[in-house]
């Protein structure tokens, strides 16, 4: 996926909400997440949904669960000019990290489209 300033801000934003608490709160586990985002239209301009429904099914087997953060827009300068392009956006977290598993699992399901899969590492308390 293209990025774009506003990508940047969302990932700004979720990493600052995920380190907003104490990381060393009581009972903590290491966790791994995974923010990931996935073409809204195919690369050949089809409706994604039967993709979609097969990916939140393989991450849920994954890891267990996800959060669908929804719609997204992404840009990236060609030849000068800014292009444009829509994604919708996960948040995926884990025991391990998982960027292998899901960039296979986005290229299987949506082709050669663009991948773009940041992770870190995080604590987690339920």
């Amino acid at each position: 996926m293209k990025r774009c300033a506003m990508l940047a801000l969302i990932l700004l934003s979720c990493a600052f909400a995920l380190g907003a608490t104490d990381a060393r709160a009581e009972g903590g586990k290491p966790f791994h997440v995974h923010f990931t985002v996935v073409p809204a239209v195919m690369p050949d301009g089809s409706d994604p949904g039967p993709a979609l429904v097969e990916f939140r099914a393989e991450v849920a087997r994954l890891a267990g669960g996800y959060t669908e953060l929804g719609p997204s827009r992404g840009g990236a300068i060609h030849s000068g000019v800014v292009v444009h392009e829509e994604s919708i956006a996960f948040l995926i977290g884990a025991d391990r990290d998982l960027s292998a598993q899901i960039k296979a699992l986005v290229r299987r399901l949506f082709g050669d489209a663009n991948v773009f899969i940041l992770a870190w590492p995080a604590t987690v308390t339920f």
